[in-house]
């Protein structure tokens, strides 16, 4: 009754152990990369060049106009005691 069953079970576990490491998955060859804070997902690698100049668009406007407003608020969040 067992016997087909561990006749497949013995075929599968020999060809798992007959393939080379590197075909077993794509993280057993990929070559390990340094942590990236600004990007930590690596989503810039998946925009393009115009995506990519609206980001940085973006992100200069924040931190030209946007970044003193909330410093301020956060400055006046402290002195009221609400932070």
């Amino acid at each position: 009754m067992y016997r087909p069953i561990l006749r497949q079970s013995a075929k599968q576990l020999s060809y798992c152990a007959a393939r080379p490491a590197a075909a077993r998955g794509y993280a057993a060859h990929a070559t390990p990369q340094p942590f990236n804070w600004q990007d930590p997902l690596n989503s810039q690698s998946l925009l393009t060049e115009e995506e990519l100049a609206i980001s940085e668009t973006a992100e200069a406007y924040c931190q030209e106009r946007m970044f003193s407003r909330v410093l301020r608020k956060f400055c006046w969040l402290l002195r009221v005691g609400l932070g």
